[in-house]
């Protein structure tokens, strides 16, 4: 009765392990190998158990041959496993077959007295003789068992990590518990003559050790390998008592008294209540010793999780979650990429590393694999497990960016989603230690992952909170300060027209032809010439103080105007900042507008997108201007001169109306053009102008009116600007 229990407890143990590691991965081949395996060994179990159990020597004797039957097939499915495991591996159908033929001959000569012979009941159970076969079967067995664990053996080398560990976990449970089989029940049930308890040692070894197996695969993910072996000995220590004592008993019960046959039952049933809270708490207190510095370490990264909302500067931030995932972690390098709308890629915004450069690109595509699969799973990405965990339809994709990471020595990646979106992502490598990542760690830099999505949503928010304050700032100082600049120059500029005015009217009717003195006439002539001059450039004059009293009175408030109109104030107002002093005065571009909308007027805010054309016009002016210092300096092997051209297009398209702007200047190189709307990016830091804030304020003010903006340009041959805006408010 008592070892009809734990037979039934091993049964239901060896299927409930069989049947959660298939559900784990159904389309996992080394998962579905490893449940056909176990349901092989409790077909085993069974056989060996019921050939003790029967007082009529055929059917003892019938069980014994389906014992020696079975056998060879859980040696088979043992090393199929074995060869696919971590990684499935492409075995061919021919290789199968050769491998299972030899099984299948061993399984039918059980059933002969070929192998086993002269069987007979004793008072210790079932005995046999070995016949011809017996030793090559034993040998056959042992070579299948040395094979397999020989092959995990020499996959330690080339696989490390987790995957290394989960080899050290096989190794541990399925080929001990097989090699405590074989010799049980092979070897010395016949050198000895051993009791029936003795002999089924076998399979409750087997349940124990393999379980740490399942256990493996359920998981995927482990630890330290000491940690493996201080669960491993505190799971075999208690229960080897919880089931050892109640088995001690009822053996001590069996041979004595039998009428004490529930005390055994009544011992399995306290132990095993006991047996569950032994363990965990044998279990806590020896990993705290051993994890302590892990323990440290998942405490510093809760604490980072916790104070990353404390910053707004958003490059501080991201720098400062580089620098301690590095310090924290003991990793080589760290880097965060975030979703840059304007390119639809994932940039790279932050890195610590050594002083050695590690090459790590600066973009991922967001369609690319490696954010695909961060969509699909939503968990960190753990390099090398991409091939274990992938099915079999998408192996090969997983495979090429297994390729993809390992190239560029990244352990781990993990996501930062925000409302379901994917803000960015933070790629960790190998720590210098080597240790892998545990499951606490991966779950603890996921919740810190998260947390840095709002803290990086919070810094942008208060990023852009500051560059309108600031855009604020300066209109207002505009406008307090321009109307009163402005009555002051219309001033002195109505005075000087009047007194030119009548200086004019006076020439006007002086009949200068008619004069006798050549001198006096050529004198006459320039004065009038150079009159009529400046009565032009007054007017200019009091067209640059409409443009500025235009700008500073501009509303903020959405409201509809003409938008050619706006685009040529902008222009007027960059010349007029062009031609500040004699010294900064440049030579002015050719300047055309096209408008090929029959209704150029829209709803907006005539304010923001004044200032977003001016500085675009302006960006141009300066491209132009740098072109041409090069060509002076014969530094682009281009010749003859160079007057530059900025052309302003505008058309419909859809419900949008798009402004091209272009210009013939100096242009962007692949790299600064990736890092355009970047904030803090400049290409004009060397003159000392440029904050690197100009074209990310125009992003923003274009995309609050639902538009957009792109640019395209080549080195040499100019840029242009692409701005969408929609008609209807």
């Amino acid at each position: 009765m008592f070892g009809l229990v734990i037979i039934i407890i091993v049964e239901l143990a060896l299927l409930f392990f069989a049947a959660l590691v298939y559900l784990k991965s159904p389309k996992n081949k080394t998962n579905l190998i490893f449940s056909k395996f176990y349901f092989v060994i409790t077909l085993w179990v069974i056989a060996n158990y019921l050939e003790n159990e029967f007082i009529d020597i055929s059917v003892s004797s019938l069980f014994l041959r389906l014992d020696f039957f079975i056998a060879p097939f859980i040696f088979y499915y043992y090393l199929l496993f074995c060869l696919n495991f971590p990684e499935p591996t492409e075995i061919t159908i021919q290789k199968k077959i050769k491998m299972l033929i030899p099984m299948i001959m061993l399984g039918l000569f059980s059933f002969s007295n070929l192998i086993i012979r002269d069987i007979k009941l004793t008072g210790q159970g079932i005995q046999f003789s070995e016949s011809t076969l017996f030793i090559p079967y034993a040998v056959i067995l042992f070579g299948y068992a040395v094979k397999g664990s020989l092959s995990l053996i020499l996959k330690i080398r080339r696989y490390k990590g987790n995957q290394r560990l989960q080899i050290y976990y096989v190794l541990l449970g399925i080929s001990i518990a097989a090699f405590i089989a074989l010799t049980i029940n092979l070897i010395l049930t016949q050198l000895f003559v051993l009791p029936v308890v003795i002999s089924r040692m076998g399979i409750y070894g087997l349940i124990v050790l393999a379980g740490f197996t399942a256990y493996a695969m359920i998981r995927h993910r482990l630890m330290d390998i000491r940690i493996v072996f201080t669960r491993a000995g505190v799971f075999t220590f208690v229960y080897a008592l919880v089931l050892g004592i109640p088995f001690i008993a009822g053996w001590f019960v069996y041979n004595s008294n039998r009428s004490l046959w529930s005390l055994p039952l009544f011992l399995m049933a306290v132990l095993s209540s006991a047996g569950p809270f032994i363990y965990m708490k044998l279990q806590k207190r020896f990993e705290s010793r051993i994890r302590a510095q892990e323990f440290k370490t998942q405490e510093a990264l809760r604490r980072l999780s916790h104070n990353m909302l404390r910053f707004n500067n958003l490059k501080v931030l991201l720098k400062l979650i580089a620098h301690y995932l590095v310090k924290i972690l003991r990793l080589n390098f760290a880097a965060i990429y975030l979703y840059e709308s304007q390119y639809d890629k994932y940039l790279l915004s932050s890195v610590w590393q050594p002083k050695e450069e590690i090459g790590l690109p600066q973009e991922f595509e967001a369609s690319g694999q490696l954010v695909r699969q961060l969509y699909i799973k939503k968990f960190p990405i753990v390099t090398e497990e991409l091939g274990f965990y992938a099915p079999a339809p998408s192996a090969g994709r997983a495979k090429e960016l297994f390729g993809v990471l390992s190239g560029l020595r990244i352990n781990t990646v993990i996501p930062s989603f925000l409302r379901n979106g994917l803000v960015g992502f933070v790629v960790l490598s190998d720590r210098k230690n080597k240790i892998p990542f545990s499951q606490e760690d991966l779950n603890l830099l996921m919740v810190l992952s998260n947390e840095a999505a709002l803290a990086i949503e919070n810094a942008q928010f208060h990023q852009k909170e500051m560059f309108a304050l600031l855009e604020k700032s300066k209109r207002e100082a505009l406008a307090d300060m321009a109307p009163g600049a402005s009555h002051q120059f219309n001033n002195r500029l109505a005075a000087i027209s009047s007194s030119v005015e009548l200086l004019l009217f006076k020439l006007e009717n002086l009949d200068i032809s008619n004069q006798p003195d050549e001198k006096i006439k050529f004198v006459l002539e320039d004065a009038k010439s150079a009159l009529e001059m400046i009565d032009k450039e007054v007017y200019k004059g009091k067209e640059i103080t409409s443009a500025i009293l235009k700008r500073a009175k501009a509303k903020m408030e959405f409201q509809e105007f003409n938008l050619p109109g706006l685009i040529d104030n902008a222009y007027k107002l960059v010349m007029i900042s062009r031609s500040r002093s004699d010294i900064e005065k440049a030579k002015e571009v050719k300047f055309s507008m096209d408008s090929l909308i029959t209704n150029p007027s829209i709803v907006a805010s005539e304010a923001l997108l004044q200032d977003a054309f001016y500085n675009l016009i302006d960006n141009s002016y300066d491209a132009i201007q740098e072109k041409m210092r090069l060509i002076n300096e014969n530094k682009l092997g281009q010749e003859g001169s160079f007057d530059g051209i900025i052309e302003v297009t505008l058309r419909q398209d859809g419900s949008n109306v798009e402004v091209i702007i272009r210009d013939d200047g100096i242009g962007l190189t692949r790299e600064n053009l990736r890092k355009l709307f970047t904030p803090y990016f400049t290409t004009k830091a060397t003159s000392n102008k440029g904050s690197g804030l100009g074209l990310c304020v125009i992003r923003d003010f274009i995309e609050r009116h639902k538009g957009s903006i792109s640019c395209d340009s080549e080195y040499g041959k100019g840029a242009v600007f692409t701005i969408k805006l929609p008609m209807k408010r």
